[in-house]
């Protein structure tokens, strides 16, 4: 325990910077078209599919040369047919990186050298070193020769220098740079180096703040770890990197984590851990059958199970990575797939099987050079022919293997010869011999037990959950400073949203105040301006002022209604408009005098007011004239039950004074025209009204001034709205009349004679 308690405290920094990054916003490396990064996504488990994609994209878009590298595609749609020489020189690194991954190094050379080509011919020295950059990291993948990565280094490293402005993409470059250096100190065992570079490079990740980055260095550096057997840091950088991926929900990242964590727990021998990764990882790559990491995974699981003594499910997974078999890239991966196939059957007790991939792995091991492989098939054909009996046989391949085994100081080899050896000499009943192999296998048994007990498997176990724990703690302590952060923004913010919500109370307590006032002067002056000053009825300005809006039209707009616009607007009010006049209204200030008059005016609009009920009005027009609005609903008699009752109000009329009691009164309705609601305003509604009490008037010079009068006007059901689109509605109703439009109705029956009234006179009446 007491190596990884030391260890926490550097854990915990470590794990504090990821959180850290983690705590800002992510910024990752986007293509400039949405296919290119797709082509990018799926590079690692999918090259051909990267390479479609790209092909297709350089071959069905046209070459538009512009001055920017950062041209911006419009958004009409011509994105969908053009490719810019950026975009170009994107779309064939990836090409190249697919090319490399698909075991094509000389198209993938091709390719990129083709994208440093394009770069150069428009001047685009950033992409140029991109290109250089990963022109060297493919070179390297396949001759790993110093001299000529060093020469490209160089080359690298003096374009940079040139690069006067410090931007993100440099920024990142140096960190692809530096990393991919690391790789290369690492080949040459240069930990110093190596270590040094990654250290560089986790200085960019921290400046870019990006989250795409700081996943990948923590993955790459764990691989490192993981290869140099340090386990301890392997397991603290890719724990960080898989929480990290957990929460981003980055499913590549988490699967080649999940696997790096797999190959680092079956490397300690925590098989079920091992077990564990292994799955969620192949849970990822079996939705792309036939890729290389599919294939690398399946091989690990049927490692770990081999190693767990569960040999069906290791064969099991052996021949699916047979049948994956094309995702292999070389050789040596193939023949050891057939070795472990047939170490399993032998565990199985399948010699006949085993033989057949026995054979097929020798005959193949006949076209290489690797000792190790050949070492491997010599001790396979010893344990078929040790449980054939045949024990020469046995005997002098297990000789040939550890002699190889000794030769390549591999101790597993020469542990597997050893026991060989011991079970051949014990058929043989050469014990003395055979006690000296198994003497020589226990020997190199406790040795490795004793490596693997420097740190033992509950250590390793205990190990990870403490990082784990420092992680999660690492998180919580960033959560609870960010918190902190808030919580001290909203006391200040709430400190000044109660200080402007009382002003604002204020505020709003003054200007109730305020309000409250204007409106009792307001309601003051309303009351005085909208009432008639000598009969306290409602005056002409309150009825303009409450019509509907719709009766507001005016003849300007006809044309709109004509034409449809307007036939279907809602009717919001069905009305009677009644006007009488009361001549003794207009003579009691004669007869009588002004206080006298005004005393009887005023008793007779209140008189008149408690006859009204809303929602009917009532105004005073002018000095005998009186105005009426009635809905429709409210009364349901006919125009002689209107007159009676507006009869009844002036005769009920009580007063000292003789005065004259006969009324003369005309009636329409509105709207006035039932097919055309809007074709007759209210101005024009009143003036039909005044023409039908110039009409009640010449009826009485006719039948006595003493007699009350009654005239309605209305149009007929079908009458058209065009003959009322005069300027001078009493024409158009005159013409209205000749033409049979306008019905009138009289009191005593003399529609004729009324209508001979209006025919007979001129057209302003």
């Amino acid at each position: 325990m007491q190596r990884p308690m030391n260890k926490v405290a550097q854990i915990i920094i470590t794990l504090l910077f990821s959180s850290l990054l983690l705590s800002k916003q992510a910024q990752a490396k986007t293509y400039l078209t949405p296919y290119l990064q797709e082509a990018a996504r799926v590079l690692s488990i999918n090259p051909q599919q990267s390479i479609t994609t790209t092909k297709q994209f350089l071959s069905a878009r046209r070459l538009v040369v512009t001055n920017s590298q950062d041209y911006t595609l419009s958004r009409d749609g011509s994105e969908e047919s053009i490719r810019t020489p950026s975009t170009s020189i994107e779309a064939l690194q990836i090409m190249a990186q697919a090319y490399h991954n698909q075991g094509l190094y000389q198209l993938a050379l091709q390719s990129i050298q083709e994208a440093e080509t394009l770069a150069t011919q428009y001047k685009l020295p950033q992409l140029y070193i991109n290109a250089r950059l990963s022109h060297a990291q493919l070179l390297w993948d396949q001759t790993h020769s110093i001299n000529d990565i060093n020469r490209y280094l160089s080359e690298i490293d003096q374009k940079l220098e040139q690069e006067q402005q410090t931007t993100n993409w440099k920024q990142q470059l140096n960190y692809h740079l530096n990393m991919f250096k690391a790789r290369v100190y690492a080949y040459q065992n240069n930990r110093i180096k190596a270590e040094a570079a990654f250290k560089q490079a986790e200085s960019y990740v921290v400046v870019l703040n990006s989250v795409l980055l700081t996943i990948d260095y923590h993955l790459n550096l764990g691989e490192y770890y993981l290869k140099q057997d340090e386990y301890d840091d392997s397991l603290t950088q890719l724990l960080i990197t898989y929480w990290m991926a957990v929460k981003e929900g980055d499913s590549i990242e988490l699967a080649k984590t999940n696997l790096l964590l797999a190959k680092l727990f079956y490397s300690r021998h925590v098989f079920d851990k091992a077990i564990e990764h292994t799955t969620e990882a192949a849970d990822f790559y079996d939705n792309y059958p036939h890729s290389t990491p599919l294939s690398e995974t399946l091989k690990l699981m049927a490692d770990t199970y081999y190693q767990q003594g569960k040999f069906n499910l290791a064969l099991v997974s052996y021949l699916n990575v047979l049948d994956n078999e094309e995702t292999l890239k070389t050789l040596g991966q193939i023949i050891e797939l057939r070795i472990n196939i047939a170490n399993t059957y032998l565990k199985l007790f399948d010699f006949s099987h085993a033989e057949i991939y026995l054979n097929q792995a020798q005959r193949m091991v006949e076209q290489t050079n690797s000792v190790l492989q050949k070492s491997e098939v010599n001790l396979l054909q010893a344990a078929l022919a040790l449980s054939h009996g045949n024990t020469e046989t046995a005997l002098a391949y297990s000789q040939l293997a550890l002699t190889a085994a000794t030769q390549l100081n591999n101790n597993h080899l020469k542990m597997s010869a050893y026991r060989i050896s011991s079970a051949v000499y014990q058929q043989q009943g050469n014990y003395k011999q055979a006690l000296e192999a198994q003497h020589n296998y226990q020997s190199l048994w406790q040795n490795q037990q004793e490596q693997f007990n420097a740190i033992n498997e509950e250590v390793f176990r205990q190990q990870k959950d403490i990082i784990e724990q420092s992680l999660h703690y690492a998180g919580l302590e960033d959560n609870l400073s960010r918190s902190q952060e808030k919580y001290h923004d909203y006391q200040q913010s709430t400190l000044v949203l109660m200080v402007v919500s009382l002003l604002l109370f204020m505020v709003i307590i003054y200007r109730g105040y305020l309000n409250k006032k204007i409106k009792k002067e307001l309601e003051i002056q309303t009351i005085d301006l909208y009432t008639h000053t000598r009969s306290g009825l409602q005056n002409l300005k309150l009825l303009n002022a409450k019509l509907p809006k719709s009766l507001e039209r005016s003849n300007a707009i006809f044309e709109q209604w004509r034409l449809g616009e307007l036939i279907n607007e809602p009717l919001s009010d069905r009305l009677h408009f009644v006007m009488f006049d009361v001549p003794f209204l207009r003579n009691v200030y004669l007869k009588r005098g002004y206080h006298a008059g005004l005393d009887i005016e005023k008793a007779f609009g209140q008189h008149l007011q408690s006859f009204v009920n809303s929602p009917a009005r009532l105004y005073h027009f002018s000095d005998g004239l009186f105005l009426y609005i009635e809905p429709k609903a409210t009364h349901q008699g006919n125009t002689e039950t209107m007159f009676e009752k507006i009869n009844s109000w002036v005769e009920t009329f009580q007063t000292d004074e003789t005065i004259d009691r006969h009324i003369k009164m005309g009636i329409a309705e509105y709207p006035f025209l039932p097919k055309a609601v809007t074709a007759i305003n209210d101005k024009e509604l009143i003036d039909i009204l005044l023409m039908a009490i110039y009409i009640c008037r010449k009826i009485s010079t006719y039948e006595g001034e003493t007699d009350s009068q009654w005239v309605h006007l209305s149009a007929i059901k079908n009458a058209p709205a065009a003959s009322f689109a005069l300027p001078n509605i009493r024409l158009a109703c005159q013409q209205a009349v000749n033409q049979g439009l306008i019905k009138i109705q009289t009191l005593n029956g003399n529609d004729e004679l009324a209508k001979s009234i209006i025919r007979n006179e001129k057209p302003n009446l």
